[in-house]
């Protein structure tokens, strides 16, 4: 249970680090790149986010965050378009930090002899420390 809850949030983390928010200009928008929500700055800086905003020849369509409000928006009128996008340097630094952590627990999991230190058991008990004289390797 703990493995599944662990997982799912290390999922959820490694999907968010893939992606980030930035501008995109209105003339490089594609219809099939947008993503279910952006945020729509105006040439006057107001700012207007929308839902599954749609690119239809020149005007941006979506609902109004909050609201069922349908909206159309001039490209012409808008500043710019900040939508979530993938980010090959995030996605690159979490595949980096995933393989470290493979690689460093592999490492542990191969040096590991699994033996216990009898001397620190021998060096910690009653009879070593009543007795130092017949345990010199416990020193003083």
């Amino acid at each position: 249970m703990l493995v599944s809850r662990v997982a799912s949030v290390c999922l959820a983390l490694g999907a968010a680090a893939c992606t980030s928010v930035r501008p995109v200009a209105p003339s490089k928008l594609v219809a099939k790149q947008l993503p279910h929500v952006v945020s729509v700055t105006y040439t006057d800086k107001t700012v207007l986010v929308l839902m599954e905003p749609e690119l239809s020849a020149d005007t941006l369509k979506g609902v109004r965050w909050g609201t069922q409000d349908s909206v159309a928006i001039p490209l012409d009128s808008v500043r710019t378009v900040d939508a979530r996008v993938r980010d090959r340097t995030k996605t690159l630094l979490l595949a980096a930090a995933v393989g470290l952590v493979v690689v460093g627990g592999a490492y542990i999991a191969s040096t590991k002899t699994g033996e216990e230190d009898v001397s620190l058991r021998v060096c910690s008990s009653n009879s070593a420390r009543e007795h130092p004289d017949q345990y010199p390797q416990c020193g003083p």
